[in-house]
């Protein structure tokens, strides 16, 4: 008979092997396509369509999300709907600040501490903690996401990987379209 727990502490253990960091400049392909300003490509009203995984169970739902962001001096402030499958929502407030050429701040209603990132060619990097639930910090997952912007400038492919306790629990694989260039 299989113990569970030792099943599930070496698939722990493989995630964790798989779970290597990234630079934005080991991910450019610069030459292939529009240079990503985060804050331009989101000025305006944005929608996405995506999958989320659980790379413990298995199990898959959809996710679609509707942003608008508008520009307040050097802040970007951006209203997003999140939907899914199962028909939860989500509702996210950020802020998304510049800080040089090259790298970029952020905070938002559900999220601990600031986001940090960066961008280099036609790609943005950036990681936060996230809140699933306020006021308990046991419910914090950490959120690494990274965005490609596609030829024509138009949409990006954004992967991302929620890690709990290190370990990966979940993977969002979605595009976003700019429906509206921003000012």
């Amino acid at each position: 008979m299989r113990n569970p727990l030792r099943i599930w502490l070496l698939g722990a253990a493989l995630s964790l092997a798989g779970c290597a960091s990234f630079s934005t400049s080991e991910l450019s392909l610069a030459h292939e396509g529009p240079a990503l300003d985060p804050i331009a490509f989101f000025a305006g009203r944005t929608v996405s369509a995506g999958m989320i995984e659980n790379t413990i169970t298995g199990s898959k739902r959809r996710v679609t999300t509707e942003t608008r962001g508008h520009r307040d001096g050097n802040t970007l402030r951006l209203e997003q709907n999140l939907t899914f499958s199962d028909g939860s929502r989500q509702h996210r407030s950020w802020r998304i600040r510049k800080l040089d050429a090259h790298h970029y701040e952020a905070t938002a209603n559900d999220m601990v501490g600031a986001a940090r990132g960066e961008a280099d060619g036609n790609a943005f990097h950036w990681s936060f903690t996230l809140a699933l639930s306020p006021g308990n910090p046991l419910a914090n997952v950490r959120m690494s996401q990274a965005m490609f912007l596609q030829p024509g400038g138009r949409s990006l492919i954004n992967h991302t990987t929620i890690r709990k306790l290190g370990i990966v629990v979940a993977k969002i694989d979605e595009t976003f379209r700019s429906r509206v260039a921003g000012p």
